[in-house]
């Protein structure tokens, strides 16, 4: 997923990487982590040492970048509230 991600970067309308495609590359390379810790028959830890955004990756994908003629207002809400920006309301609400 990350090379993807960065093999495909100059596909996306935004000069600069998105923040919940940072962290869907930070998630993939701290596998890359825990891999290497199972190399050393370090079996503690069974998850990346990043989470997962799934819940903003699937709103992204599901309605657009955050500058695509595909966007709705409210896309990356959810990616904005928990990286403490302000939540902007979504397409049609009177907020």
């Amino acid at each position: 997923m990350r090379d993807l991600v960065i093999r495909r970067a100059d596909l996306l309308p935004e000069r600069e990487m998105p923040p919940v495609l940072l962290e869907l590359c930070a998630h993939v390379s701290g596998y890359e982590i825990t891999a290497a810790r199972w190399e050393r028959e370090d079996y503690r830890e069974h998850l990346s040492v990043v989470p997962f955004p799934g819940e903003e990756i699937h709103a992204c994908a599901r309605e657009g970048s955050p500058n695509s003629r595909r966007n709705r207002p409210g896309c990356w809400a959810a990616e904005r509230r928990r990286s403490g920006g302000p939540a902007r309301p979504r397409h049609g609400s009177t907020e």
